[in-house]
């Protein structure tokens, strides 16, 4: 039973690692992060929008290489409300982020 429990663990740790790596190959520059509010923008349903979307997020890099201080501005609250929760703590390639930067991203969304 000992062994067991062991063996969840590190199958844990192991799945855990993983999505982590995912993340932050999904999020490697600036434009991936447009490419990730755009997939994100794909899963909200907007009433009655005909018009495009424009979404401004606003973040900077902690010390732990996490997106922090994220703001998003739109026309539609619920959208900035939605990007604001997906963003938030997902981490960030040291690579490619530098620490205490203020990032400006704005993405325009053609609605159908």
């Amino acid at each position: 039973m000992k062994n067991l429990k062991l063996l969840l663990v590190v199958f844990a740790i192991i799945i855990s690692s993983t999505v982590s790596a995912r993340e932050i190959k999904s999020l490697a520059n600036p434009d991936s992060v447009s490419v990730e509010i755009e997939r994100i923008l794909e899963n909200v349903k907007l009433a009655n929008e005909c018009e495009p979307l424009e979404v401004t997020v606003f973040f900077s890099v902690s010390e732990d290489q996490k997106i922090q201080s994220l703001s998003v501005s739109s026309s539609n609250g619920e959208v900035n409300e939605y990007i604001q929760k997906q963003l938030s703590n997902r981490l960030l390639p040291a690579e490619s982020w530098m620490k205490g930067r203020i990032y400006e991203l704005t993405v325009v969304k053609k609605m159908s």
